[in-house]
Order: structure tokens, then sequence, then C-alpha cells
């Protein structure tokens, strides 16, 4: 995704919108990958702030993602609002060096800024549902799909004095 701010660039208290939409490729995130299954749509609105670019944006798309408790695949969808300072490195301070996106020139390529904001939206694991049930430990059934009863009378040795305690407060 490019964007060009020339226009916004030298008139204190422009804005300017952008609408942006753009395929996505798969994505590693060390642990597992992500598989867009559809665009990923940015809206922008970059204001000229006179020290520095401010930017608001909302990303709309959908993943295709393995839920952690019961291994299915289903799409999550992803709405998400930002924030971001973009300034041109001739006006950047100490302060925006390490937290804005430094411009060199008029036309930039935010893919990697989107990924970013993407990421940081992302759960720990993801779940098809609350009342997601997962999967037995002792047969593997998926608890959603088939009920089972294994588990219900094996009590981990370890613990089997917790069963005799009572709580009376």
């Amino acid at each position: 995704m490019k964007v060009n701010v020339a226009q916004v660039r030298h008139n204190e208290g422009e804005s300017v919108r952008y609408d942006l939409v753009e395929d996505f490729s798969l994505f590693d995130l060390g642990t597992e990958a992500l598989a867009f299954q559809a665009p990923v749509h940015v809206q922008l609105q970059v204001n000229n702030t006179s020290k520095a670019m401010l930017v608001h944006g909302k990303i709309q798309t959908e993943l295709n993602v393995t839920c952690g408790r019961c291994l299915e695949s289903f799409v999550y969808p992803l709405s998400l609002s930002f924030q971001d300072e973009w300034v041109f490195r001739a006006q950047a301070t100490e302060d925006l060096l390490e937290t804005a996106l430094i411009l060199d020139k008029d036309e930039i390529e935010i893919n990697e800024r989107i990924f970013e904001q993407i990421v940081l939206a992302l759960p720990m694991k993801f779940v098809c549902s609350a009342e997601c049930q997962g999967l037995c430990p002792t047969c593997g059934a998926n608890r959603n799909l088939t009920p089972c009863n294994c588990g219900q009378d094996n009590i981990d040795p370890r613990l089997a004095a917790l069963a005799k305690w009572q709580s009376n407060d």
C-alpha cells in the first residue's frame, strides 16, 4: 500500500483521506501463520500538525485461523482503529525518531506499519467461540461435536487428597 502525502505536507492544518484495499499474502508469526481470508481494507485520515502528520486509521479484514481449544479452522473478523505519527526526517525530534514513521520522500509504503497494527491487535490464542469446549485430553475427541465421558472419573493421584477437602467457609 502506497500513500502520497505531498498534498498535505506543506500546508499546516491540511487534512487528507485515503481509502486503500490490498490483498496480503500469508504472514508468518513464527509460531503460526496468518492467512488472510479477505483483502485488507485501510482507511486513513492524515492531518498535518506542522510538527508531524497525525494519522487516524481503521483496518478491516478477515483471517483464516485455527481455534486454540478444538483445533478447528474458522474465519476471524478483524476490525481495529489506530493512531500513528509520520514525520519527515528533517523535522524529527529525538522522541519522534523512536516512535514515528520517518519519511524520506512524499510517497511511502505502509504495509509494514499495517502488519504491525494487525499483529498488535491479535489475541494470544484464537477461540472459535466462548462456548468452545475444546478437545478431550484422554481420547482427543472434539467435545463440541461428540460428548465423551473419558475424564470424569479419572483423578490425578497427586490431587486426590483435594477431592476429600470440603469448604465450609
